[in-house]
């Protein structure tokens, strides 16, 4: 298929999990996939992997918590494939550390990882995408924004706030062709936590799964912005959540 043929897309987080799924999901539609995650290794098969798929895509190494490596980022995503036309910001990290016991650097660590990333990157892609009066964000969020667990102040602390931010970007982006969603997953097999991977199917979901709804988003008219998203498995509580 081919709704994003020759689209330039930027995926952060893209060494596993859910960011790993989208960059192959978008590429299988045709766009030219910048890749990016601390993780170089992963990256290069990744990059392999989307490659023998008949895909295109480029590997950039960038940590998105430091403003001078988006910065590069970036850069690099336009020298190779031009105007940027769609960000989705999937780094992050996942954190349940009982309130009276976390640390003020933790509580920063997650934070940088799951926000300050986001917004990092999001400016950088506002300024080439209000240059060019067109583009899409996509945040991934958490079910924890809409619901929190125990023992998740730092985690879902950032998950609200990146909802925030979605819905500041959506509207300070409206006047310039610039669309922002976020699209909150329930339990979702990742490297995030352990022991998802072994999760019965009504419990957790496939990372593609998640893919294929970022897919979507994507996918729309420039005109038309889904702009929340909620995914969880059917064996998952969501009020009263577990």
């Amino acid at each position: 298929m081919s709704r994003l043929k020759d689209r330039v897309a930027i995926v952060t987080g893209a060494s596993s999990g859910i960011g790993e799924a989208c960059a192959k999901a978008l590429a299988a539609e045709g766009a030219r996939v910048v890749v990016a995650a601390r993780r170089a290794d992963r990256l290069a098969t990744l990059v392999r992997d989307i490659e023998a798929a008949g895909g295109v895509a480029l590997a950039r190494a960038a940590d998105a918590t430091l403003e001078d490596e988006v910065e590069a980022l970036f850069r690099f995503a336009d020298d190779n494939f031009g105007p940027l036309d769609l960000l989705v910001n999937s780094a992050g990290i996942a954190d349940h550390t009982p309130t009276d016991t976390i640390t003020l650097a933790r509580f920063r660590e997650v934070m940088d990882a799951n926000l300050t990333s986001a917004f990092l990157c999001s400016r950088a892609a506002f300024i080439r995408m209000k240059a060019k009066k067109r583009g899409r964000i996509i945040n991934i969020g958490s079910i924890s924004a809409k619901i929190p667990r125990p023992h998740n102040i730092a985690y879902a602390s950032s998950k609200f706030g990146l909802e925030g931010m979605t819905r500041a970007l959506a509207l300070d982006g409206r006047d310039h062709g610039i669309t922002v969603s976020i699209l909150h997953p329930g339990s979702t097999k990742t490297g995030l936590m352990p022991g998802m991977a072994a999760r019965p199917a009504k419990d957790s979901m496939e990372a593609s799964e998640i893919a294929a709804i970022a897919t979507l988003m994507a996918c729309l008219p420039d005109e038309t912005n889904l702009i929340e998203a909620l995914a969880f498995p059917i064996g998952q509580p969501f009020l009263g959540r577990g």
